[in-house]
């Protein structure tokens, strides 16, 4: 059987890799400008002609541009942490770039079409891209090319956590199209709330019990 193609983390090709990478999200973030793009005089005559004919796309582009800037963070911590990539890492990581070059195709749509079509899309992206994200994460884990391997507890705790945005990103669907497509949008601030409420439900209790440990020996020394 052919070797499996593997770059070290102090390769050349990982380095040429995670540059690709950063380059593809500062691409997708650009683009996500143009997604506005009502620059007629009627748009400029007031603020609330501005309102009307931008802001939706706006708002879009706010969306998104926390979206992408926030996937960026958890793909360039999580991919310059590895010790090494190989090829089945490689094909993942380009899985998600694919993703995020279409955020600004359904950012726009988003913006200018008050339909659920366009929510359900843009939905679907970013839950699929997240859920491709986090299988990039638990791949390498499982295969030691992390420095440290996750504990069970930390698994369950990544597990959980991981799976709030891509439940609520798809919840919106049917949200937009049986009850309405702004309310759709709306719901996806859950995720800001429920994030830190399953972190701290979820997290590993291994420190603290590691510290009362320490300071009952402190206490009570042989």
């Amino acid at each position: 059987m052919p070797e499996r193609v593997r770059f070290a983390h102090e390769d050349l090709e990982f380095a040429r890799a995670v540059t690709f990478f950063g380059a593809i999200f500062a691409f997708a973030v650009t683009l996500l400008i143009t997604t506005v793009d009502d620059f007629s005089r009627a748009a400029w005559s007031s603020l609330q002609a501005l309102k009307a004919t931008n802001g939706p796309s706006l708002l879009a582009f706010t969306i998104s541009f926390v979206v992408v800037v926030s996937f960026w963070r958890a793909h360039h911590q999580g991919v310059t942490s590895l010790s090494a990539m190989d090829g089945q890492l490689l094909g993942l990581n380009l899985v998600v770039m694919f993703g995020i070059v279409l955020i600004p195709f359904t950012t726009e749509a988003l913006g200018k079409l008050d339909l659920p079509l366009p929510v359900a899309v843009y939905a679907l992206d970013i839950a699929l891209t997240y859920i491709v994200l986090n299988a990039v994460e638990l791949i390498a884990d499982r295969r030691g090319l992390r420095p440290t391997r996750m504990t069970t507890p930390e698994l369950r705790s990544h597990l959980a956590i991981s799976a709030v945005l891509p439940v609520i990103f798809l919840a919106s669907i049917p949200v937009a199209y049986l009850v309405n497509p702004k309310v759709a949008q709306w719901s996806w601030v859950l995720i800001a709330v429920l994030i830190p409420v399953v972190r701290r439900i979820t997290r590993p209790r291994t420190t603290a019990s590691a510290s009362n440990s320490a300071s009952t020996t402190q206490e009570n020394p042989e």
